[in-house]
């Protein structure tokens, strides 16, 4: 390919990134509005939202480094830290309605668990509500196309994305690996890179990538299975705060806190036996 020719192809990618941090620009201001309301599905679109763009950033800083990349990162992830609390309850709470109508036995223990987290989570909605008004999306999203466009690198974008792929998968084995022998700690850094390597494969075929679909279903599945294992420690987390403040409901706490432990071990069982088969070796973008 000639210099020419290479330098076109360089500049129709170029053109696919920033296009492609428009769309999720414009994706993620509607959600931080959206999620000023405190409701839990728009909480978690807004979480989904910045996760597809701190993906793209990854691409765009691999593309042409810059410490401007990580401050709008940080900035990124301000408001999605502050609302991690609140999801964390509005997920547990979830859980627990479930499991009142699945024990009927355990509903009267299960409706004083509920009430006190639901002053817990109302504190923490109009914390996360106070930050969320406070955020300026708009002019971050702003900024972050203008740097795209301005610091066009010489290197091809598409093959700064592919490099930025498989970095990602390299964190995503070894963290799959501590996982298999740590604690809910490693699990949760597991799961944390399945999301950041699935996000960037979903944004990938916006780049000119094609990447597998069964490994984008894997990692989607995996997520799921990590994401019920986590959820049922922020149950078991809170039956345990409960008990600590009513001695007197222990007994009747134990066995809602020894059915939500062996559903979490079921799970976790289900989740490590995926990635022995499914993630430890992945296929490569083309």
């Amino acid at each position: 390919m000639t210099a020419r020719a290479q330098a076109g192809a360089a500049a129709v990618e170029q053109h696919r990134l920033v296009s492609a941090l428009r769309a999720e620009s414009a994706r993620y201001v509607r959600a931080l509005h959206a999620a000023r309301a405190g409701r839990q599905r728009d909480i978690h679109a807004l979480r989904i939202a910045t996760r597809r763009m701190l993906a793209l950033l990854e691409f765009a800083a691999a593309l042409a480094p810059s410490g401007k990349w990580r401050a709008l990162a940080r900035e990124l992830r301000r408001p999605f830290r502050k609302c991690a609390r609140l999801r964390d309850l509005q997920a547990t709470r979830a859980h627990l309605r479930r499991m009142r109508g699945d024990c009927p036995g355990l509903r009267p223990l299960l409706d004083a668990v509920l009430a006190s987290l639901r002053h817990a989570i109302r504190r923490h909605q109009r914390r996360a509500i106070a930050e969320l008004g406070t955020a300026r999306p708009r002019r971050m999203t702003r900024r972050i196309v203008r740097l795209a466009r301005k610091r066009a690198g010489s290197a091809r974008p598409v093959d700064s994305v592919r490099g930025c792929i498989d970095r990602s998968r390299r964190q995503l084995r070894a963290a799959c690996r501590r996982m298999r022998t740590g604690g809910i700690a490693a699990l949760h850094r597991a799961r944390v890179a399945i999301k950041l390597c699935r996000y960037q494969l979903d944004m990938a075929p916006k780049l000119g990538l094609r990447v597998s679909p069964g490994e984008r279903r894997t990692l989607r599945r995996l997520q799921k299975e990590l994401g019920a294992v986590t959820d049922l420690e922020l149950v078991q987390h809170e039956l345990e705060r409960f008990a600590r403040r009513h001695r007197a409901q222990r007994r009747a706490l134990a066995q809602a806190r020894r059915r939500i432990g062996r559903a979490r071990d079921m799970r976790r069982t289900r989740a490590l036996a995926m990635v022995a088969r499914d993630v430890i070796v992945a296929p490569r973008t083309r």
